[in-house]
């Protein structure tokens, strides 16, 4: 097996979330639950290039790919909602998706089941 040395080991034990279907600003289902992640420091490129499209970013995260998560769904982290504004593929090992994470002021209303 060849050894990896230019990549950034990542790991996933900051906590889980779910990641959420949203319709008409209602939660309707689970799309993925109990996916663990990684916090990341939102660095101050990206928080000024956020800020410049009236986005605040509270939270980025770092989790496995899966092709489930999109722009715009609702992740759920201790209780507290989370709007996908960008996802970013990155070359770490395992490979991995940070995505970048803006708080939801007034919650969706969730009619999960």
């Amino acid at each position: 097996m060849p050894r990896i040395t230019n990549r950034k080991f990542e790991t996933f034990n900051s906590g889980i979330l779910t990641l959420c279907e949203v319709k008409n600003r209602t939660i309707v289902s689970n799309k993925l639950t109990d996916i663990r992640f990684g916090d990341k420091t939102v660095g101050a490129k990206r928080f000024w290039d956020a800020k410049v499209s009236s986005t605040v970013l509270n939270k980025m995260v770092a989790v496995l790919p899966n092709e489930l998560y999109e722009q715009d769904d609702v992740i759920l982290i201790d209780g507290r909602q989370y709007r996908i504004v960008q996802i970013q593929v990155k070359d770490t090992y395992p490979p991995c998706l940070y995505m970048s994470l803006e708080s939801i002021q007034t919650p969706y209303k969730d009619m999960r089941t």
